[in-house]
């Protein structure tokens, strides 16, 4: 059993309850990530996460307020422009490497 996994879970499920994220934020963000083929990597003061990952990405926009994504593959200019559509949409500023 992973602890810190778990540990992570429990701190991202209270963040939904009072409000500090909201899920289908997450979500929306997450599936938007999952349609490239390109590598998606949102880096954060401590942590760095795939985007694709709801969990990942729940603890790093919960805990942080600075993000940068950083974006490799062979559609990474679609996936930049989506990515920041996406981002911006939910009032998280990104800077795009």
């Amino acid at each position: 059993m992973d602890f810190r996994r778990m540990s992570d879970a429990f701190e991202l499920a209270r963040g939904i309850e009072n409000g500090a994220i909201n899920a289908r934020d997450m979500v929306t963000i997450a599936h938007s990530a999952q349609k490239y083929n390109s590598s998606i990597v949102l880096h954060t003061e401590n942590k760095t996460v795939d985007v694709k990952s709801f969990l990942g990405l729940g603890i790093s926009l919960l805990t942080s307020s600075r993000y940068r994504l950083e974006i490799h593959g062979d559609d990474e200019e679609e996936a930049k422009k989506e990515m920041t559509r996406v981002f911006e949409k939910y009032g998280f500023n990104i800077e795009i490497s």
